[in-house]
């Protein structure tokens, strides 16, 4: 019998979509980086012991995203679990189908709760971001950047297609980890 037939087919699409993200992950990480890449120093990053690398390739200008996030002697590292799109009281999913608007609440939640434990979101130095479309993710990404910006967020991070979440409708969950 071959392995093929000793695994479920459930299991075969999670690793065929496992390896087909890995491949776009290689491709990206050998893009060539823009000329003045090559001699990009560090940049200090509004929380003090912050320091950030370079951009991604291609990256917005200013940039948004980073390869690396450092931070110089922790006093402090927060991990923020996957946040979905929850009412306010915490019991209802709501925007069920609308991945701008699961952009947004999910975003005010973590950094409801980075606040809530007494960081800033500026503190936070990686985003990962689960999606179950990951076209309409991209599509929708204006939204995310906005969010960056305003919130002062200077993450890595990364986008894993996944084939659902909590419930169906939930289009989108991000975790994070924020230092200071």
């Amino acid at each position: 019998m071959s392995i093929r037939e000793n695994v479920p087919a459930r299991t075969r699409r999670l690793l065929t979509r496992a390896a087909s993200t890995a491949l776009v992950v290689a491709a990206v990480s050998i893009l060539p980086a823009a000329a003045s890449n090559d001699d990009a120093q560090p940049q200090a990053h509004p929380g003090g012991n912050h320091v950030v690398g370079e951009p991604w390739p291609a990256d917005a200008n200013p940039p948004l995203l980073y390869q690396t996030h450092e931070v110089r002697n922790p006093r402090g590292i927060l991990f923020v679990a996957g946040q979905t799109p929850k009412s306010p009281d915490g019991k209802t999913y709501v925007h069920l189908w609308d991945m701008p608007a699961q952009i947004d609440r999910d975003f005010d939640q973590v950094v409801e709760q980075v606040r809530k434990a007494g960081y800033h979101p500026s503190d936070i130095t990686q985003l990962r971001y689960s999606t179950t479309d990951e076209d309409l993710f991209v599509k929708n990404f204006d939204r995310v950047a906005a969010r960056l910006r305003t919130e002062g967020i200077m993450p890595t991070s990364a986008a894993i297609g996944v084939e659902r979440l909590a419930q169906p409708g939930v289009l989108l969950e991000i975790e994070a980890i924020a230092a200071r």
